[in-house]
C-alpha cells in the first residue's frame, strides 16, 4: 500500500505556511528556521496597547486549557511547551490543564478564568463546548491576552489570534475516501465517533458519512462512544450482534475508538473486518503493526502546539494571522507506520 500524504488545507484561507508561526517573542527563529516566515496582515500601530510589549520574553506567562489527558491532547501540550521554552519562556511560566471528562466544560471555563486571574499573556485552547466558552475567552481577549485555538475552534470567539487544526470534515472525507478504496463497493461500514456536539466530531463523522456513501458504501449505524476505547469495545459489541455477519468495515473519530473496536473484533472472532483509525495514537499504530487495524487518518498535534505559541508570540509583538492555519494529515498504514512508531 502506498504511503500517502494528505495536505488539507482550507480553501481561500491558507496564505501563510505553518512557519508562518516561527517567530518568537524575541524575534529569533523557530526550529523550522529553514521555512520562510511571514504575516499575513499588517504590524499594529499602537504596541504599547499590546500586553506583552513592555516584557522580557523570560517574563511571560502561557497557558494551555485542553479538553482531555490522552495521547492527542498531551501531544498538543508537549509542542506547545517544547516551542515556548525554546523562546525563552522558563518552564515554571508555561501551565496545562485538562478536563477530567470531555463532557465536563466548566472545567474549562473555570481553567480559563484563573489563568487570566493568574495574569497569562498568551493562552492556548482546545473549545470543549462553543457556547461554554465564548464568554470566559471574550474575557480573556478583553484583558489583552492572546488567545490561540488550537485542534479545536470556538468559532462564535472572533478576537482569537488564529485557529490551528485539522479541517476536520475534509481530513475525514479525504481519510474515507481512501479506506473506501480497500473496501469493495456495496461494503457494511459502522461508525464510532467522539461525544455528541463536539465540533471536530461533529464534521469527522459527516466527513465519513459523506465519502463513504459517495463511494457506494453502506453506513450502517454511527454511535457515540464518547472518544473511550471501553464505550467503543461495548458498543462494537453491540453491532457485531446487530449486524451479525453483514460489517465489512469500521471508522472512528478518534483513535482510543479503533483500540476498543479492535479489542471487541478480537474477542469475538469475527473475521474480515478493517478498521481506520482517526489521529495516530501510538497504540493504535501498534495495531496496524499487527494487522487489526487497517489505515489511520493521522493528525499533527504536536506541530500544532508548537506553532500555536509561537503565533501567540507573535502576537504579542503586532504580527497577525489568518483565521485558520491548516495542520494537515497524514495516512498510516502498513507501508509507513514503522515512521510513526516511537
Amino acid at each position: 500500500m502506498r504511503k500517502k500524504l494528505l495536505s488539507i488545507l482550507l480553501a481561500g484561507t491558507m496564505v501563510i505556511a505553518l512557519s508562518g508561526c516561527g517567530k518568537n517573542a524575541g524575534s529569533a527563529e523557530s526550529a523550522d528556521s529553514g521555512s520562510s516566515k511571514e504575516s499575513t496582515g499588517e504590524t499594529s500601530d499602537s504596541p504599547s496597547e499590546e500586553q506583552g510589549d513592555d516584557k522580557d520574553v523570560s517574563e511571560l506567562k502561557i497557558g494551555i486549557v485542553m479538553k482531555s489527558s490522552d495521547e492527542f491532547q498531551n501531544a498538543v501540550v508537549e509542542g506547545a511547551k517544547a516551542a515556548a521554552v525554546e523562546a525563552g519562556v522558563p518552564e515554571g511560566n508555561f501551565t496545562a490543564v485538562a478536563s477530567n471528562s470531555e463532557s465536563d466544560s466548566m472545567q474549562q471555563v473555570t481553567a480559563i478564568e484563573d489563568m487570566v486571574s493568574n495574569g497569562v499573556d498568551i493562552l492556548l485552547n482546545a473549545c470543549q463546548e462553543e457556547n461554554a466558552l465564548r464568554t470566559p475567552l471574550q474575557n480573556a481577549a478583553d484583558k489583552g491576552v492572546k488567545v490561540v485555538m488550537v485542534d479545536t475552534d470556538c468559532a462564535s470567539f472572533e478576537d482569537k489570534v488564529t485557529y490551528i487544526g485539522t479541517d476536520n470534515y475534509q481530513a475525514a472525507y479525504e481519510g474515507a475516501e481512501e479506506f473506501a478504496s480497500r473496501l469493495e463497493k456495496g461494503s457494511n461500514v459502522v461508525i464510532l465517533r467522539g461525544k455528541l456536539g463536539d465540533v471536530n466530531h461533529e464534521k469527522r463523522t459527516e466527513g465519513l458519512t459523506d465519502a463513504l456513501e459517495e463511494a457506494g458504501m453502506n453506513v450502517l449505524e454511527a454511535q457515540d462512544a464518547n472518544c473511550e476505547t471501553d464505550k467503543a469495545a461495548n458498543a462494537m459489541e453491540s453491532f457485531l450482534t446487530k449486524y451479525a455477519g453483514k460489517i465489512n468495515g469500521v471508522m472512528v473519530t478518534s483513535d482510543s475508538m479503533a483500540v476498543g473496536a479492535a479489542q471487541a473484533i478480537k474477542s469475538a472472532g469475527a473475521k474480515d473486518i478493517k478498521i481506520c483509525g482517526f489521529d495516530g495514537f501510538q497504540s493504535a499504530i501498534q495495531l496496524v503493526d499487527t494487522g487489526e487495524i487497517e489505515m489511520i487518518i493521522a493528525q499533527t498535534p504536536y506541530q500544532m502546539g508548537y506553532d500555536s505559541v509561537n503565533c501567540g508570540l507573535g502576537a504579542l509583538e503586532g504580527e497577525t494571522y489568518d483565521s485558520y492555519i491548516s495542520a494537515g494529515i497524514e495516512i498510516i498504514d502498513s507501508s509507513n507506520y514503522k515512521e510513526h512508531l516511537e
